[in-house]
């Protein structure tokens, strides 16, 4: 269950929910935290939608406003601060960022774009790379964690990152924004949205440049990197009771690298012309329907993910290229006040082909098919129930079946809100793994169970609000080399359990205060030490001073991360560090906002992967004109 520094470690609501946006000047602060207890509608627990605090599990929202106020350029920077994720770079913008859920490996994270799964198929193992998401058109993130391949099937062994972009509503309105800073870095964005009549649309796009820093620690060259973006729905209400959504987003990024070791927890080495290039395509197409004045929802969803990368290295150059395509249906029926039942059918086959020049190229292609079904009922409005279960066969690896169940119980009186979830997890093997050359082609999928229990605690009329979590999850039948026949196995065991706190203090309208701490015990069965790149004890703290104008903010943000193993045998162990962080934005106008930020405020020198730079203390600043 390791990671090396040289490769990356679907649903929607029926109906989107319509988010109303306040007025950027209009005196009303919001909070930077996301309340347990929130009436909020979020997506990514039961794919139909439901309150937040009807969920027995853990999920984590960041929240539109809170994306603006971090002028964070990528998804992975604003993961990094949230309590339970680790974020690992290898290196400066452009180089691999792998996200780690609860000691869980990072290709058991499935990350979607609503709902389009987006792992790359190509990878060796079938991963997610951060490295190039940008935030453009995001309207939340939601991220869940546990297993949850009841509703999204394979990779979500570990848990769910759901990046949910916005739909347009209201006249025509957008910005154009520019920022700029160290490292020869400057940003270009845009955006518009609105909507008339039976259509909505929401389109924006961005440009990042940078001459950054070199990758390699040791390293006497700069690593650049760009990347472009291009993101959009549009909608249009076709009947009374029938949408139907188109959804995209077009990236295309051009990074300089160094040489990665084969062997983790060996440090890189410079090499001013490596240059790795990287397109990556997603479109969905979505009916949505209602029946029976709302009571019987449908969803009909086909989605296209397209991933090409090449790897100019001047020794071993490489091609890839790689294409999943999923159709899902999802119908929910409301059978009475507080209970729906949900069946979801779900169809994916993925294809891939690399080239390790000069050797010819490799083809493979797999699919699978699945079908779950999901209950939620609530009594009283106090305990709230969901089970469901979950039948897979796929072409390579064979029959699968999981499972989840939750429960949260509410103490009015009290403000008390108690939960617990139990589900298990898989991930099947990835065509690289056992279908391309080297691969074992009876690979069976890996395994995870996991289960929670925790309490939320709201003071003071949800001014202040207390969370505490213990967590499980093991793992069986990883695959794992096996130097004994030279071939991949499924011989791998592991676990991860731990304990996260969350405090989050609203004092009044001018501050507001947060902080986490995520203890996390990791073993490794095949070498009896805690898992690579899993740090034991992670804290993070915020504070937010917002304006009395109601024109801006301005936030302090912390992230301490302990020590943890750099290489499986125990041989490298990464120093623990602290980063401080300030963003904010003030409103020079009406329609004119300045934002900035400064990174690594102390310039603190640390290494997320053995031998791989990080940023020094490095201050950006832009202006957005809103129209």
């Amino acid at each position: 269950m390791s990671d090396t520094p040289s490769l990356p470690d679907s649903e929607v609501p029926l109906l989107p929910p319509v988010v109303v946006q306040s007025e950027p000047n209009s005196g009303e602060s919001q909070r930077d935290y996301d309340a347990t207890f929130s009436n909020a509608t979020v997506v990514t627990p039961t794919a139909t939608g439901t309150e937040e605090r009807k969920f027995g599990g853990t999920v984590q929202v960041i929240a539109r406003d809170q994306i603006e106020k971090s002028d964070a350029f990528t998804v992975g920077e604003i993961l990094a601060r949230q309590p339970g994720v680790d974020v690992v770079n290898s290196g400066g913008p452009g180089g691999v960022r792998s996200i780690f859920l609860r000691g869980a490996n990072s290709q058991h994270t499935k990350v979607l774009i609503d709902g389009s799964p987006v792992n790359d198929p190509s990878s060796p193992s079938r991963g997610f790379d951060a490295a190039n998401l940008t935030l453009d058109n995001v309207e939340r993130i939601e991220i869940l964690q546990g297993p949850q391949s009841l509703l999204y099937g394979s990779e979500a062994i570990g848990g769910v990152v759901n990046i949910i972009t916005r739909r347009g509503q209201g006249p025509l309105s957008g910005a154009i924004s520019a920022q700029g800073g160290a490292y020869g870095t400057h940003r270009e964005g845009g955006y518009v949205q609105g909507s008339q009549g039976a259509i909505d649309y929401s389109f924006s796009g961005s440009w990042l440049d940078t001459q950054s820093f070199s990758a390699a620690a040791g390293g006497v060259e700069n690593d650049p990197f760009e990347v472009g973006a291009l993101s959009g729905a549009f909608g249009v209400q076709l009947t009374e009771n029938t949408e139907f959504v188109y959804r995209l987003r077009y990236t295309d990024a051009r990074a300089r690298i160094d040489d990665a070791s084969f062997s983790i927890g060996i440090p890189p080495t410079d090499d001013p012309l490596r240059l790795n290039l990287t397109k990556n395509f997603v479109q969905r197409f979505e009916i949505n329907n209602t029946l029976l004045d709302g009571n019987i929802q449908q969803q009909f969803a086909y989605d296209y993910v397209e991933y090409q990368r090449n790897d100019r290295d001047d020794v071993f150059p490489a091609n890839a290229e790689g294409a999943t395509r999923q159709f899902t249906y999802l119908g929910t029926a409301l059978l009475w006040p507080d209970h729906e039942f949900s069946i979801g059918v779900q169809h994916w086959d993925e294809s891939a082909t690399t080239e390790f020049l000069p050797s010819a190229p490799s083809s493979a292609s797999q699919y699978q098919s699945g079908i779950f079904f999901q209950d939620q009922i609530s009594f009283w409005d106090r305990l709230h129930l969901t089970a469901g279960v979950r039948w897979d066969d796929h072409s390579a690896a064979g029959a699968h079946q999981t499972y989840r169940t939750t429960a949260a119980y509410e103490i009015h009186e009290t403000s008390t809100r108690l939960r617990a979830s139990l589900g298990t997890g898989y991930r099947a093997p990835a065509l690289s793994e056992n279908l391309f050359p080297f691969g074992t082609p009876d690979l069976r999928p890996e395994r995870s169970r996991g289960w929670e229990y925790g309490i939320d605690q709201s003071l003071w009329n949800d001014d202040v609000v207390l969370g505490a979590t213990y967590f499980r999850n093991d793992y069986r039948d990883l695959i794992l080399f096996d130097p004994m026949t030279f071939t991949l196995l499924n011989i791998g065991q592991a676990r991860s359990h731990g304990v996260e706190l969350t405090a989050d203090w609203y004092i009044n309208p001018t501050w507001a205060v947060w902080g986490s701490y995520t203890h996390t015990d990791t073993w490794d069965a095949d070498t009896g030490l805690p898992l690579v790149r899993r740090p034991k004890d992670k804290g993070t703290f915020g504070i937010t001073r917002y304006f009395g104008c109601g024109c801006g903010s301005i936030t302090l943000a912390a992230r301490m991360v302990g020590r943890r193993l750099d290489a499986r045998n125990g041989s490298v162990v990464l120093a623990n560090y602290n980063v401080i962080d300030v963003y904010g934005d003030y409103w020079i106008r009406p329609n004119m906002r300045w934002f900035y930020k400064i990174d690594n405020l102390f310039n603190e020198q640390y290494e997320e992967v053995t031998g791989y730079a990080t940023s020094d203390a490095a201050i950006y600043s832009g202006v957005e004109w809103t129209f």
